[in-house]
């Protein structure tokens, strides 16, 4: 290569002596050849520095250009590709973050930052199953990485993965113990384990560490609503709401409060803020049903529900409400068919099971109901923190008397605010096997205990109104 520059000079300065006209064009052309790979390199230099200071300052438009314009001068810098990638991921353009991701890795596949940021844009656009993927890349590479574990937690709880999802938190936590998002989310999984203690706990000390997060909120209010402290849950919802108004989730939280306490008016408002802040949140659609539902609107709760299940067809939540709404409208058959796409998307929800046996016999096929169910049991049995459902299944399969169920529904209730709720749930499934057995007094007499028990809040209470309406009709 020296040799080649020393005869580029020879023949320049040759060529001088013959056309002084030719120098103006002969010069610049030299230089280029001779430094070309020089300034190229010092360009991508002075701009990678620039964005990276635009960057800093919050610039991303600007951090933006001078990263693409580093990568025009020097294709395989991997820092430019990770910061322009980044940018892109925090403006929300997921699959321009994920090409510059892809790129790093295909220059540096050991790059572990990379993987974990790629796994974060995949997470962003809902693919959690890749988002794992690459989280547990990075976590091959780097084994120590807090964010690796705290990303594949979330993906797994998005995966349903519950108990994958509570081992990467936990590394997490050890790996950082002073970051209040680890906390937070491992809050939120905890409220879907039904650990809700636990979830305030956890919750309330990542509000300890960061007391301006409207999530650690929102989720220590989740965890207080369903240990039925409405008064705490509420105060939560409203300090959510103050650190981020515009958190449709938030509004839902509190629309239920007021829900549960009879406010029906003040939630309907709440949710209806949180369709118009977020028209696709599907919570606040079905909420809006849940309120039709309370005030006896079912045909106006079912069109909610069936309008919900066509935007969210894998939400099991918003399945089974539907089914049960439809179970209540006398629609068996549509029921049955929803409850069951329930049980393929989430084998471990157990009421479900229960409707399809109800609904199952009621339609003749009570053999086979109870063959279904009684598999379903031996497969559970001995499972912790379900010992009130697997009481309700052995009632219908007839493993279990009326009078012990009765005592099992006090006996296993884990905190005093759940008993209220298994009695009703109790009163309902007997006077639903008496109505099957063809004891429509025995029944009428349950159906009434359960609605007596106040618990309008549960499935069981709605069903079991529809049902003592039916019984007393002439």
């Amino acid at each position: 290569m020296l040799l080649l520059r020393l005869r580029l000079v020879k023949l320049y300065f040759g060529r001088m002596k013959t056309s002084s006209r030719r120098l103006f064009w002969i010069f610049p052309l030299f230089l280029l050849v001779f430094c070309s790979c020089d300034v190229h390199k010092k360009l991508a230099e002075l701009h990678f520095k620039q964005g990276v200071k635009k960057y800093e300052a919050g610039d991303r438009a600007g951090a933006i250009n001078d990263f693409s314009d580093t990568i025009a001068q020097n294709p395989n810098l991997t820092e430019a590709y990770l910061y322009r990638g980044v940018i892109y991921l925090s403006i929300s353009n997921c699959t321009a973050a994920i090409k510059d991701f892809d790129k790093v890795i295909e220059l540096d596949s050991g790059n572990a930052v990379a993987y974990a940021d790629r796994g974060l844009a995949r997470q962003a656009l809902r693919d959690y199953s890749e988002a794992a993927t690459n989280f547990s890349e990075a976590i091959k590479l780097d084994p120590d990485s807090a964010t690796a574990y705290k990303g594949r937690g979330m993906a797994r709880t998005s995966l349903r993965d519950w108990e994958g999802a509570f081992e990467d938190f936990n590394e997490a936590v050890r790996l950082s113990p002073d970051d209040p998002e680890v906390y937070r989310d491992r809050a939120g999984l905890l409220i879907m384990r039904k650990e809700f203690e636990n979830a305030i706990t956890d919750a309330t000390y990542a509000i300890k560490l960061n007391d301006q997060d409207p999530l650690s909120y929102r989720f220590r209010g989740s965890g207080r609503l369903r240990l039925k402290d409405y008064e705490g849950a509420l105060a939560d919802f409203d300090d959510a709401i103050k650190l981020n108004p515009r958190d449709a989730d938030s509004f839902v939280g509190r629309g239920t409060v007021r829900l549960i306490e009879g406010k029906l008016n003040a939630a309907e408002a709440d949710f209806t803020t949180a369709t118009q802040l977020n028209p696709t949140n599907l919570f606040a659609m079905a909420s809006l049903g849940l309120v039709k539902k309370k005030n006896g609107d079912l045909p106006g709760a079912l069109s909610i529900f069936i309008r919900a299940a066509e935007l969210a067809p894998k939400s099991p939540e918003i399945l089974y409400n539907l089914g049960n709404i439809q179970n209540d409208s006398f629609q068996y058959i549509p029921a049955l068919g929803n409850l069951r796409k329930v049980t393929e998307l989430d084998q471990k929800m157990y009421y479900p099971r229960f409707r399809i046996w109800l609904i199952r016999t009621r339609l003749g096929e009570r053999d086979e109901a109870t063959k279904e169910l009684s598999a379903n049991i031996k497969t559970r049995a001995g499972e912790e923190g379900h010992e009130w459902e697997l009481c309700i299944a052995r009632f219908l399969v007839s493993d279990l008397t009326e009078t012990n169920f009765f005592a099992q529904a006090t006996a296993t209730a884990r905190r005093p605010t759940d008993l209220g709720g298994q009695q009703c749930e109790a009163f309902y499934y007997a006077g639903m096997k008496r109505l099957l057995d063809g004891d429509k007094p025995g029944a009428a007499e349950l159906f009434g205990k359960c609605v007596g028990s106040g618990q309008d809040n549960y499935a069981e209470y709605t069903s079991a109104m529809v049902e003592l309406r039916e019984l007393k009709m002439p």
